[in-house]
């Protein structure tokens, strides 16, 4: 080889250096752990939106404007009765009479409806009569629940849904219980339209000083596109408040962020963290601001103002070959400081994360088995697995103890035995956010009334 044709490749050689230099191929990570951060000072910039861009927003503006009837005042049943006869023996309180016709339709006041007990009757358990005396209708106390008109007994079906509540497939509980696979996705249907009433009208009014958001990837039996779970967690009580499936689009993070707006108390204002996704940002200015009038050529226009006080925050991840190589925080809204101090004022240790999102996905997976990875067991519609996720959720916060909610006992109580002294005091999301004061059981979640709300 002569120097002529050395050189020309050395020549090319490092001008191929160059240019993978220059690519960012080449470039040296800084060495650090799995977990190493970099914070980033240089991001690009995202405008707000405004209300007009949600959908469900736009809907909600146009039906307020129509005026709601009042609900007219019912004077209460024991003023208008006689005095005369039995006293009321059974209690009656969450029970409202189902007849649309009478008066106290749909009250569950037990001190303004006039139910009262009618005895009780089946063969493999005793279920509670009631009878309306302004209209003298008679139903029993499984009406408006999951075990209603069921010849199962409700202890057995309660088995076979907190089994599936806990990771176990409909396919393995019917050879596990020996009921048909049919009968107990109807089961699981029912359940999961109760458990979606009993979130909307138990989590309400929600004070949330601090929220988390992300989405977990799933895919159905029946068509290799992908779906996507949109959650929210609140760190303080592990609370679910929200949870959407759909595809990974605008319009599903907005309706995320709408109905999570819509279950927080006025003048609630969280602080949010997620990850990289934009999505999140574009939502979260939409739904968290004011509109405020704006003079142009004479004119007042509105204009849309998001709210200052807003603190968002997100954790970019980079990985390459499945391994992550760096970790970026940046904030969208507000400043690091007021982050930090917000969380420091929270009892946590100040620093930007996604943590406890991050670990409800494996939660999750553990407890719906058709959300396992390489699991045979897939959903075969959306719809099905909505509900399972809607069951899930209610196991979750009334059934299930969260082990970092548990309060430790002044004094350990002695169970007798050779058994350990009690230490701990257990509690489920639902108890840490105030919507209970006790763990119910998978029975007793069944058996709550969702009569018709009074209007």
């Amino acid at each position: 080889m002569s120097l002529h044709v050395f050189l020309f490749f050395l020549v090319v050689c490092l001008l191929s250096l160059v240019l993978l230099w220059r690519l960012g191929w080449l470039r040296l990570q800084p060495s650090h752990s799995r977990g190493g951060i970099i914070h980033s000072r240089v991001h690009r910039l995202l405008r707000p939106r405004t209300p007009l861009d949600c959908p469900a927003c736009r809907l909600a503006s146009t039906s307020s404007s129509e005026a709601e009837p009042t609900p007219a005042s019912v004077r209460p049943w024991r003023e208008v009765k006689s005095r005369r006869g039995a006293p009321k023996r059974v209690n009656t309180d969450g029970f409202a009479c189902p007849n649309p016709q009478c008066l106290y339709f749909g009250i569950t006041d037990d001190h303004i409806h006039a139910l009262v007990g009618d005895g009780k009757h089946g063969h493999a358990e005793q279920i509670q009569t009631f009878r309306c005396q302004a209209c003298h209708t008679t139903f029993t106390a499984r009406r408006h629940t999951p075990l209603y008109r069921l010849k199962t007994p409700s202890h057995q079906v309660a088995m076979v849904l907190s089994a599936l509540a806990e990771g176990l497939d409909p396919s393995a509980a019917e050879r596990i219980f020996g009921f048909r696979q049919a009968t107990i996705i109807t089961w699981l249907s029912r359940a999961g339209s109760h458990a979606e009433i009993l979130h909307e009208r138990c989590f309400r009014n929600l004070q949330l000083p601090h929220v988390q958001l992300d989405e977990l990837r799933t895919r159905l039996r029946s068509c290799t596109q992908m779906l996507w779970l949109w959650l929210a967690i609140d760190p303080c009580t592990k609370i679910l408040p929200v949870l959407h499936l759909g595809p990974r689009t605008q319009h599903m993070a907005h309706l995320l962020i709408h109905s999570l707006r819509q279950k927080l108390a006025p003048g609630c204002l969280p602080l949010f963290t997620s990850d990289g996704l934009n999505l999140y940002f574009y939502a979260l200015t939409v739904h968290f601001g004011q509109w405020l009038p704006l003079s142009r050529r004479g004119r007042n226009v509105p204009w849309w103002q998001v709210e200052p006080r807003l603190i968002y925050g997100q954790v970019k991840k980079c990985y390459r070959q499945r391994k992550l190589v760096r970790v970026r925080h940046v904030m969208r809204l507000g400043t690091q400081i007021d982050l930090s101090v917000a969380l420091q004022g929270m009892g946590f240790s100040g620093r930007l994360n996604t943590a406890f999102i991050e670990r409800a996905p494996l939660t999750i997976r553990h407890g719906i088995a058709a959300l396992a990875r390489r699991t045979w067991a897939t959903a075969q519609q959306s719809p099905h697995l909505l509900t399972h996720l809607e069951w899930w959720r209610a196991y979750y916060h009334f059934v299930r103890p969260h082990q970092s909610l548990r309060v430790a006992l002044l004094q350990p109580r002695e169970r007798g035995g050779r058994r350990l002294a009690q230490r701990y005091r257990q509690r489920t999301p639902a108890m840490a956010a105030g919507k209970t004061i006790r763990r119910w059981t998978a029975r007793e979640v069944l058996s709550c009334p969702l009569p018709p709300v009074f209007a």
